[in-house]
């Protein structure tokens, strides 16, 4: 039994899932049921396709994760923005996949982005925030050799 056992459980459907669809739905619970109570259910009131419906959560979703990013580190950039909004075509490209090679590869295609989409985002915003808070001479100076060696004492 794990340490949270309701957490592992949602964990563990989303690890065991046979179907890259199924992950993105599964990945954050809570925001995917607000999202389809609020966003979702709203716009097909208004008369939108599903279509439409997924493009204006994954633009709202979009817009909470750049303001969330960079309010606390006041850094007002794009990349979590673009980030969210390159998922959007995610499940076409990863059911695609899945067709032609199989489920398996669909599911891998899926956690390959997300492992490799989040970390490379954080070292975008950390790059920017470094030059914005310590300037670009800080930059240059990191990846001047001579300046190292002559800045450490052996």
């Amino acid at each position: 039994m794990g340490v949270l056992p309701v957490a592992d459980r949602d964990f563990t459907m989303i690890v065991e899932c046979k179907q890259s669809g199924q992950v993105l739905e599964l990945w954050n619970l809570p925001v995917h049921r607000w999202c389809v109570r609020h966003l979702s259910n709203l716009s097909f009131r208004l008369g939108n396709s599903k279509t439409n419906a997924t493009l204006v959560v994954f633009f709202t979703s979009a817009f909470f994760h750049e303001y969330l990013i960079s309010v606390p580190l006041r850094l007002f950039k794009v990349w979590g923005f673009l980030g969210m909004l390159a998922q959007a075509p995610l499940f076409p490209v990863s059911m695609l996949i899945e067709k032609k090679l199989g489920p398996r590869m669909g599911n891998v295609f899926v956690w390959v982005s997300l492992i490799l989409g989040q970390p490379l985002a954080v070292m975008m915003y950390y790059h920017d925030y470094v030059v914005d808070h310590f300037g670009q001479e800080e930059i240059q100076a990191f990846g001047d050799l001579d300046t190292f060696r002559n800045s450490t004492s052996v």
